[in-house]
């Protein structure tokens, strides 16, 4: 068994640059579990002594406002590792800063904070990976921002479809009108203006993007 969680952490991109001695270590802290669809993995508010890496599979975050309405915030995937940074370096527990729900069954890797604290600050190689983590979560947050401020309906989809398309054609419209904050009616309404100017085609239910470009230019 200990040998198997060495194998599979060290098919992990997260610890590629690490040496076998510093896997092997980590695989003493960590454990796997796996969850299906619909599965909680924390409440905001909650406090863990973990941090967790998507190892297969998709979770989404979320907030919920006074009137119980659920509001999107973002979706990571497989080789995504879910923690706080200022809670990382400032403290033992990591504080949720969102609702995060399973979108389908998924396997995650639960990583102990407290060792895993101790060998970022000892391992420049982990050093390197935990921060350019962190890097790419600030950029996430910022295509959030222009996204859901600066962005109208349009240019939402737009967005996605050029970023996400694989994505986009498996979720149902209702569910991508979740994501982007608009109503169903209206995605409708722009997909059908897109596909008379030509710049995309349904076939099937299924978006094919004839030019890129045109999409870009409605948000860039």
């Amino acid at each position: 068994m200990a040998n198997e969680q060495f194998l599979l952490l060290q098919s992990l991109p997260l610890f590629h640059s690490l040496e076998e001695e510093d896997i092997h270590t980590i695989a003493s802290f960590c454990t796997v579990h796996h969850h299906k669809a619909g599965d909680v993995l924390f409440y905001e508010k909650d406090s863990k002594d973990a941090i967790f890496y998507i190892i297969s599979g998709s979770v989404k975050f979320y907030k919920v406002d006074r009137f119980d309405n659920e509001i999107f915030l973002y979706k990571l995937y497989s080789n995504s590792l879910i923690f706080n940074v200022s809670k990382l370096i400032d403290s033992f527990f990591i504080s949720c800063y969102a609702n995060a729900e399973f979108l389908e069954d998924s396997t995650i890797l639960h990583i102990k904070s407290t060792p895993f604290r101790e060998m970022i600050y000892a391992n420049q190689r982990l050093m390197k990976k935990i921060l350019e983590e962190s890097f790419s979560m600030i950029q996430q947050m910022q295509c959030i921002i222009s996204r859901d401020v600066v962005f109208d309906g349009t240019a939402k989809v737009a967005h996605m479809l050029v970023n996400e398309l694989e994505t986009f054609n498996k979720l149902k419209k209702h569910e991508i009108a979740y994501m982007l904050h608009i109503q169903p009616e209206t995605l409708s309404r722009i997909l059908n203006k897109l596909t008379r100017n030509g710049i995309i085609e349904i076939e099937k239910n299924h978006i094919v993007i004839l030019n890129v470009q045109e999409l870009k230019d409605i948000y860039e």
